[in-house]
């Protein structure tokens, strides 16, 4: 295993082993790793992209070793030459030529618009560093015939010169991709939801960009499965078929292996076979279930007549009257034995019927209420000293208490109780006779059974005749039976219940023979073969939805078989052994010196792994002293791009090899304090390698010359410096020259010196109008070489553009002196007035060559005069 972590400790080789680990992943996941080796994320149309592929309806391609660092360049230092050749790159000047400085730092001034960022663009293309989508090189749009961008490069490998040729689209020479290019927006630290800031070394956040597009060309996949099941029409979500049939197993089973053919040969019916449906389904209309049914339900009705009418007839007696008459007398009797008891009770009270039902129901009431109400907890009825009548709610007197003791006696005797008895057993004996009374509607009922479900209307009219005088007889008994003297009933009549009884016998014996012939193998042949010529005929309908349904069903198998290769198993395996090899502790130690070196927020800041998310470990970047704090909130956006800039060196460390690494606009947001920090940070880094930096800011120009001279060796960290300019229709104009501001006054004079000597020829000519272009020019340049004379000479102390004041260098200062401030003064106004006309002259008179040598001279001389005194001044 440690062999292992070896082999993966640097970005190269943890790259070069995922392409090698790639080999065995479905084609859209190798496609999207290229993709995501060139472009910080992948966008909704690489995930369309990606889709087709999975789905083999496109062709990818593939991740090779041109689209990554080559393993071997990181053994090899390689610095770069000159890029130069450049064509069709946005709107770049033809013919140019870009050197960069062997060693040391080489810093690329220009401003915006210049063209900068074009020869930026190509390192980058070059040297394979990874730029947000978008960020290619686009040809001059001013132009109407472009073509494909190109460019041409001189690099080294150790001290091995080697050019190559370039065109866009196609990979630059492998040992280009050991130079690094720094760009702020690709850094591997960014801030996260949660406000932290996040560390993802290059093949951590490849492999985690692949686990994120695994679950979005997922969910891709899904929606299209659910579309297509969706347009499922509703005559096959809820088809109309018989699951036994040939055509219902088919529909049942439908896939998108179903052959058309086995479609074809169900669809449809013949002429002959459509004459067969017919017939078969005349022929069983008649559902035998059904006619079972039906009977059933006539067996039940003639079943209830028989049971009413022989309950009538029963009913409907003599006998009947006479035992409703002796319950009747027995009543009367036991009624009378209570009212002659009721009379010799109370004959003496003063009102009349004590006893009788009427007052009965009001003495029940009485009780209830006594026992309810008024005196629950006491035997009815209260007759106690200050109780008071139930009834009249008065006060009781002896003789009302002796009285209401003789009515509750009276209602509990013997006498009473028998006629209760006597009640209870005529009224039910009525009620049990009344109730076999029929009703003319159930007369109505009875008859139409036997009319429309026998079939014998004669016996129905008889029976009616017959059920109307029986319930007529019933009637005169229930009104005579109480008479003191009975009259005759009706004559009886007699209803003949055989035809009922006999139809109910045939009637269960069709429904035996039905029951048996429902389950008969032949009718259920017949039935089969309706069955599967109707499904067959309705196949034939729907036969072009069928189809359609099998190609849908085809296009789902398909994208479900696709959708396995979205499984991120081998994804977190990988993910989880290049994360143990990358963020080692050297690189965890490395990554604190470089923030510490930078200055963050003046706190120590370490790496911790926080999270796995899709089986790819992320790294939060975490206070040592307060790891609970997000750092996102704390940190500025200048300390962020610190940050960032620290991952970028840290895992440069892990690189043995000491190539070219170049920056693009590394402060372009940052404050003076991290813009100093920076500079002396590639400063230091200049000292070992090549180090070249685009920039627009002069005032980190100026900081970064400060920087190399701050070394303890100036020849340790030299410092080249060239100029992007913009022309009238073409940018990207190459100087070797500096910027004039950062310039040397030496070399400033020098050239002074030189272009006068070449220029003065038009003054010994007499060439009066070039003469006086060189003179306007001479005056602005001696004018701006005095101000930066004045600078150098407090520069000791403060520079133009920076906040920094080195009290150490004020000891310089002290050697100035009135006669210095005179001569710059002088001086100074003598090269405003090269060109001032003199009162009265319309064609002033030019100054002559040697004028202007005269001010060189000077200039030269009082720079160097306190030059020699402030170095002094310094040593003593």
């Amino acid at each position: 295993m440690e062999a292992q972590e070896n082999d993966l400790s640097n970005e190269a080789a943890a790259l070069a082993d995922i392409l090698k680990w790639s080999a065995d992943l479905p084609a859209w996941q190798r496609d999207a790793l290229r993709r995501l080796c060139s472009q910080t994320k992948l966008e909704a149309a690489d995930i369309t992209a990606l889709v087709s592929i999975c789905k083999a309806v496109e062709q990818g391609a593939p991740l090779d070793a041109t689209h990554l660092r080559d393993p071997a360049a990181s053994h090899a230092v390689v610095t770069l030459g000159a890029l130069y050749g450049l064509s069709n790159v946005n709107a770049l000047a033809p013919g140019e030529r870009l050197s960069f400085g062997k060693t040391g730092l080489t810093v690329i001034y220009g401003d915006n618009g210049a063209g900068k960022s074009g020869y930026a663009r190509v390192l980058k293309q070059l040297c394979r560093a990874r730029s947000p989508k978008g960020d290619g090189i686009l040809p001059n749009i001013y132009t109407a015939a472009s073509g494909t961008p190109a460019a041409s490069i001189d690099f080294f490998i150790g001290a091995q010169k080697r050019s190559a040729a370039w065109t866009q689209g196609t990979p630059p020479d492998a040992m280009l991709s050991a130079v690094s290019v720094f760009d702020s927006r690709t850094a591997n630290v960014h801030v996260e939801n949660t406000n932290d800031l996040a560390y993802t070394p290059l093949p951590l956040r490849i492999l985690a960009g692949l686990a994120q597009a695994c679950q979005d060309v997922k969910a891709k996949l899904a929606a299209e499965i659910k579309a297509l099941q969706e347009q499922t029409p509703a005559v096959l979500s809820k088809p109309d078929y018989k699951p036994d049939t040939a055509v219902g197993k088919l529909i049942a089973g439908l896939s998108g292996k179903t052959k058309q053919e086995a479609v074809d040969k169900l669809a449809g019916l013949t002429a002959e076979e459509e004459a067969r449906l017919q017939t078969l389904s005349t022929d069983l209309a008649s559902d035998p279930a059904r006619t079972i049914r039906q009977l059933q339900g006539q067996e039940t009705r003639i079943k209830s007549a028989i049971e009413q009418l022989e309950r009538l007839i029963a009913v409907a007696t003599e006998e009947s009257r006479a035992a409703l008459r002796t319950a009747h007398v027995q009543l009367a009797t036991a009624r009378s034995a209570a009212a002659a008891a009721s009379a010799n009770l109370f004959a003496d009270e003063p009102l009349p019927d004590i006893g009788s039902d009427v007052w009965k129901a009001l003495w029940e009431a009485a009780r209830d209420y006594s026992r309810a109400s008024a005196y629950p907890d006491h035997p009815f009825p209260m007759t106690g000293t200050g109780a008071h009548c139930v009834l009249c709610q008065q006060s009781l007197s002896e003789e009302a208490s002796i009285r209401l003791s003789s009515f509750e006696d009276f209602v509990q005797d013997e006498s009473k109780r028998r006629e209760q008895e006597a009640a209870d057993s005529y009224y039910k004996k009525l009620e049990d006779v009344s109730a076999q009374a029929i009703s003319t509607k159930d007369i109505t009922a009875i008859v139409a059974t036997i009319r429309d479900d026998i079939g014998q209307e004669e016996v129905a009219i008889a029976l009616r005749r017959q059920t109307l005088h029986l319930a007529w007889r019933l009637r005169a008994i229930l009104r005579t039976h109480s008479l003191a003297v009975l009259p005759d009933l009706p004559p009886a009549v007699t209803i003949s219940l055989d035809p009922l009884r006999t139809a109910l016998s045939g009637i269960a014996t069709r429904i035996v023979g039905l029951q048996s012939e429902a389950s008969s193998p032949q009718r259920a042949a017949l039935i089969a073969e309706r069955d599967g010529l109707a499904d067959r005929k309705w196949l034939g309908v729907v036969k072009a939805d069928v189809l359609a349904q099998i190609d849908r069903l085809k296009a789902i198998e398909a994208i479900e078989k696709a959708s396995k290769d979205t499984a991120t198993n081998k994804i977190t395996t990988q993910s989880a052994r290049v994360a143990q090899a990358l963020v080692t502790n050297r690189l965890r130690g490395r990554f604190a010196i470089e923030v510490d070196k930078l200055g963050v927020a003046g706190l120590a800041i370490e790496l911790q792994q926080a999270k796995t998310t899709a089986g790819v470990p992320f790294f939060q970047v975490r206070l040592i002293n307060k790891p609970s704090e997000p750092v996102g909130k704390i940190l500025s956006e200048g300390e962020h791009r610190c940050v960032a800039l620290a991952a970028f060196l840290a895992e440069l460390s892990t690189i043995d090899a000491q190539s070219a690494i170049v920056f693009d606009d590394p402060v372009s947001s940052l404050d003076h304090l991290h813009r100093d920090r920076v500079a002396a940070r590639l400063a230091e880094a200049g000292q070992t390698r090549q180090v070249i930096v685009f920039t627009h800011d002069m005032a980190f120009l100026l900081l970064l010359d400060e920087a190399c001279r701050a070394t303890k060796d100036r020849d340790t960290t030299p410092v080249a410096y060239r100029l992007i300019s913009r022309g009238t229709e073409n940018a990207g104009y190459c100087h070797q020259d500096p910027p004039a501001n950062v310039m040397p006054l030496d070399k400033v004079i020098d050239g002074m010196k030189t272009h006068l000597a070449n220029v003065k020829i038009h003054h010994e000519r007499g060439d009066q109008a070039r003469w006086l272009r060189e003179v306007t020019s001479f005056q602005d340049q001696l004018r701006t070489t005095w101000e930066r004379a004045v600078e150098e000479v407090v520069g000791p102390v403060i520079r133009r553009l920076s906040r920094k004041v080195d009290t150490t260098g004020l000891i310089k200062l002290t050697v100035l002196t009135n006669a210095d401030c005179t001569v710059m003064r002088e001086a100074f106004g003598r090269c405003s007035a090269l060109l001032h006309s003199q009162p009265g002259e319309i064609n002033p008179r030019l100054p002559a060559p040697s004028v202007i040598q005269a001010e060189i001279d000077a200039l030269e001389k009082w720079i160097a005069d306190i030059r020699s005194r402030q170095d002094k001044a310094a040593a003593a």
